[in-house]
């Protein structure tokens, strides 16, 4: 229940009165007109407002019956995994399997368990060739399956997702949604901040349209 949020320095506020409640492993999608707000509720939805990006929220998200900013970082890393709308704004290494390594080696995983679930990760993205590449050389959806292996090496119940279509050719975004296919089976919930409805139109479990 978000009852307003203003970034820091701004004039009007990006989100008043946002009220909605999501069901374990459902998808969902945000949408919108472009400006509407929906990449500002997902910053919210998933921890990073307001402590990454400053500015005022006068309300409060509930996760798994508890505020959302009483979890601290690492634990919440561990429940909610990001996919941002560019995946090389998320990248911080230069080799894709280090990427898909870094959370766990921050979160301080034993390296046996962690190089278990990379594994696991880039075969279940069906990118197992990619993991020797150079992050610069790939293509957009391989940069974006990479991201998806980055977070599900952590196995999070939730995943948040950023315009994942946006910089995708036809060929990538059915990729995208035959992964997002294999998410839902595992009972994943997933929420998704998307104006291209085309191709989420036989899992959309619900939608959600910002004004």
């Amino acid at each position: 229940n978000i009852e307003r949020f203003t970034y820091q320095g701004a004039e009007k506020s990006s989100l008043h009165a946002i009220h909605f409640a999501i069901a374990p492993g459902k998808l969902v999608v945000l949408t919108g007109n472009s400006g509407c707000g929906k990449t500002t509720l997902t910053r919210v939805m998933n921890g990073l407002i307001p402590d990454q990006y400053e500015g005022t929220l006068d309300g409060k998200v509930t996760l798994l019956d508890q505020n959302l900013h009483d979890f601290k970082t690492g634990t919440l890393a561990k429940v909610i995994g990001n996919v941002f709308q560019n995946p090389s704004d998320q990248f911080f290494t230069r080799k894709a399997e280090d990427e898909v390594a870094l959370v766990g080696e921050n979160l301080g995983m034993p390296q046996a368990e962690l190089r278990k679930r990379v594994k696991k990760a880039f075969e279940y993205m069906s990118i197992a060739h990619l993991m020797d590449k150079n992050l610069n050389e790939l293509s957009g959806g391989e940069k974006q399956k990479v991201a998806f292996a980055s977070v599900y090496a952590m196995s999070p119940d939730i995943f948040v997702l950023d315009e994942p279509s946006s910089s995708l050719d036809v060929d990538a975004i059915q990729d995208l949604h035959d992964l997002l296919l294999l998410l839902k089976a595992q009972g994943k919930t997933i929420l998704i901040s998307e104006h291209r409805l085309y191709f989420l139109k036989d899992i959309i479990d619900q939608a959600v349209f910002i004004e």
